[in-house]
Order: structure tokens, then sequence, then C-alpha cells
């Protein structure tokens, strides 16, 4: 998802300006250096609300459906160096961050904050409720040791973590794809890997929390809809609906059903949760993620 998500990483990063508006942003802008190497940093930006639009230029709609409350930054440069910009989002809550981290890796790794990845030429993380993405425009031995040393002194500057939403936890490791997986509250994300539907099927929310993973190689590969409600009538209202959409003829003696495309599919409602497997290349491989879902 690299290509998707360098289109909103601009500009950011600190001075003495004291441009934050809490101790921790301040804490974030003094372990920044106003130098470093031949760098130094300069075009100081701050953006709150409208302004957002203007600023990630289309790219706005990700931040703000995970609850942005705010970005601050400025650029590093040096003569003869690619630009160096290093941006930190701070979300409402640290689920938010970490579900607009899940937007923009296709890997996990694990060098800096609760998450993140790593090129030559960029670098992100999330760590508590902010979302740190630190990128150069081209690629030097300067400017990569440099994207390294700002990444250490960001994550350091976070002095807290934040949990992970608790329905990562339910989530099927076996034949998971690496990174394949987003998390998210917004209905616009549900059709990121598959498309499922043009409006909001299963009634996703700001109080649902919802998973959409990858199953499988990329020859064979099935997807996962898991969505957490806040109540039991509300899980099997969204059941109803995205039955009746795919399968109106499941039931709970034949709950895999084989679509008119040659897909399988299945759904199941327990308590206040959904799950839908979509894409599915045999009623085998279905049968046994539904399987390890309800195990």
């Amino acid at each position: 998802m690299r290509n998707t998500c360098l289109f909103v990483f601009s500009l950011l990063c600190c001075s003495n300006m004291p441009v934050f508006t809490n101790a921790q942003k301040i804490d974030m802008m003094n372990s920044l250096p106003q130098q470093y190497n031949s760098y130094q940093a300069t075009d100081w930006l701050d953006y709150e609300g409208e302004a957002l639009y203007d600023y990630i230029n289309g790219g706005a709609e990700l931040y703000i459906s995970y609850g942005l409350k705010g970005m601050t930054g400025c650029k590093y440069n040096g003569e003869g160096l690619p630009q160096v910009t290093v941006e930190v989002y701070e979300m409402t809550a640290p689920e938010n961050a970490f579900g607009v981290y899940t937007q923009s890796r296709d890997r996990e790794e694990y060098e800096y904050g609760q998450g993140s990845q790593s090129f030559d030429d960029f670098i992100l993380f999330w760590k508590d409720k902010y979302f740190v993405a630190i990128s150069a425009h081209g690629s030097t031995p300067e400017s990569r040791e440099t994207l390294r040393h700002l990444a250490s002194l960001a994550e350091g500057a976070i002095p807290g973590e934040g949990a992970v939403p608790s329905i990562v936890d339910r989530l099927p490791k076996e034949g998971l794809a690496p990174g394949g997986f987003l998390y998210f509250h917004h209905y616009i994300w549900l059709n990121a890997y598959l498309f499922i539907a043009d409006y909001n099927i299963v009634n996703i929310t700001d109080r649902t929390d919802a998973l959409l993973a990858k199953y499988g190689p990329p020859e064979a590969r099935c997807y996962l809809l898991m969505v957490e409600y806040p109540d039991n009538a509300a899980a099997q209202a969204a059941g109803d609906q995205l039955k009746e959409k795919f399968a109106p003829e499941m039931t709970p003696a034949n709950p895999i059903i084989q679509l008119e495309d040659n897909t399988w599919f299945t759904l199941s409602v327990k308590d206040n949760q959904l799950h839908a497997i979509f894409n599915g290349n045999s009623r085998e491989q279905v049968e046994t993620l539904y399987k390890s879902i309800h195990k």
C-alpha cells in the first residue's frame, strides 16, 4: 500500500518555536533538532480543521476518518541533499493512530514505535495517539542516516503507548498475509481490498470496530471481514443485510455458499460480532478459516 499513502506525506518537524499546543507536543518539538549534519529545519507548518484539506491535498479523508486533531511541522533541507520531511499526526485516540498505520504499511516491523515500516526514502510508525511519517525526496547515505536519527528522536519524544484494539486479537493468524489487514470504523474503507458494496451495507459507524484481512497467497486470496457492534441487535441487523445481498439461500445447515462468480462465501453473527468471508477459492479454504474464527 506504499504508493497509496506516499501522496499524503509532505512536511513536518521542529525548531524552537512553540507551535504545539500541549505538553506532549512541546516535548516532541524540543526533541527534534533545528540542525542535524548538513540539514537545517525550515518552512514551519501548523494545520487544523479545514486547512488540513489544503495541506494534504486530497488525502485528508484518510486521517479525518480516524479522528485527526491536527498536524504541524517543517522541512529539513541541506545543500545538494534530498529534502527530508517529518510529519506527526495527532489522532483522538491510540486506536485511530493504529488504524492510519494499518492503512499505510504493507508489512510488519517493530524498529520504531509500536509498529513501523522502513525504506531508504521513508519511515513510518505509530505510537500512542500519534502516526509519524518521515520521508525524503530521494536517497543518499546522509539522508538515510538522517531519517533513522529523526525517527528515533520522534519515537523517544512520545512518552506513552496505546493499546491495540482488542478485535485484532481475534484475527486468525494462520494464513494471514504479512501486513494484510486494515482496522477502521468508517465504511468508506470497506472496499479497500475488495469491492463489497457501494453503500454502508454492514452499518459501520464510529461506534463499531472493523477489520478487513487478506488470507492465502496472492493467487488464491480470500478476505475476512470482522465487525464488532455496540450490541447484539446491531450485529444481527447488519448480518441480515449482508445475507440478503450475497446469499439469501444460506442456512445454518449449509453456511458456506458458492456464488454466481464461482467464489465461496460464508457469514455468521455471534453476539455483537459479524464475520464474513469473501472470494473463497474453495469450500475447504473458507471452511478452514471459518473454523479458526469459531474455535
